[in-house]
């Protein structure tokens, strides 16, 4: 199925990637498209290639073959810090927030980088705040005090520091309660709404077909599917066919 997520150049292009992890052939040729500010989902079972296909993008797996362009500039085989600096943002399964830091210490992280004025760092900070409440009452607290869905939104709002043009969000609302996944679904659509692109690793079905503009079906590192998410439905066969739902 053709279809394009832009008539513009997309602002990520995957093209035909393979990985390996050692000897264990993990992507078998994965291309994929994210277009400016446009919301895609990735789904799929577990262990099909989902992450290892964001690593590949961030920069933190090396692909065999294939390549990332990023702006139609080929990424792929920079670092991933470089790859940060062009605009791409990962948020990861684990998360991996500094759990001895203070909230707003974690948040810093995000804005220690060159060109950033102290006038900007404020803004950015307030920005964080205001999307997550939250954030703002427990900003003096240890990240690893925080409860699960409280680290998530730390992780993401740290993300959004980074002021970058995509980001690579990793299974977001995972252990989650229904009223955290509501909050994260909110974020995304703001996230979209300012024009950030987001590539989305979900196993929430439902959420993924809402807050998504399109859909790639993963199975045994190949993507097999593409539709418009609007075409889809959670009861649909290919639905079921790839995720068992």
């Amino acid at each position: 199925m053709n279809i394009g997520s832009d008539r513009m150049e997309p602002l990520v292009r995957v093209e035909d990637i393979h990985t390996y992890y050692g000897k264990s052939h993990v992507l078998h040729g994965v291309s994929l498209e994210v277009g400016r500010g446009e919301v895609v989902g990735l789904l799929g079972r577990n262990g099909v290639g989902k992450s290892t296909t964001l690593k590949a993008i961030m920069g933190l797996v090396r692909p065999a073959l294939g390549r990332v362009l990023f702006e139609g500039q080929p990424v792929t085989h920079l670092q991933a810090d470089k790859v940060a600096r062009l605009g791409i943002a990962y948020v990861p399964e684990d998360r991996r927030i500094f759990g001895l830091l203070t909230v707003t210490e974690n948040l810093r992280t995000g804005l220690d980088r060159r060109g950033v004025t102290d006038a900007r760092k404020k803004e950015l900070l307030d920005k964080a705040h205001q999307y997550f409440p939250v954030l703002a009452e427990r900003r003096n607290q240890a990240g690893g005090t925080l409860s699960g869905g409280e680290q998530q939104m730390l992780a993401i709002a740290r993300a959004m520091m980074l002021e970058p043009k995509i980001i690579l969000l990793d299974e977001p609302t995972e252990g989650l309660m229904p009223r955290m996944v509501s909050q994260i679904h909110r974020i995304i659509d703001v996230l979209r709404a300012e024009g950030v692109a987001i590539l989305l690793v979900e196993q929430n079905v439902p959420l993924t077909l809402e807050a998504s503009q399109r859909i790639y079906l993963m199975e045994k590192g190949v993507v097999r599917h593409h539709a418009l998410a609007s075409e889809l439905r959670v009861t649909d066969p290919v639905i079921h066919q790839y995720l068992g739902v």
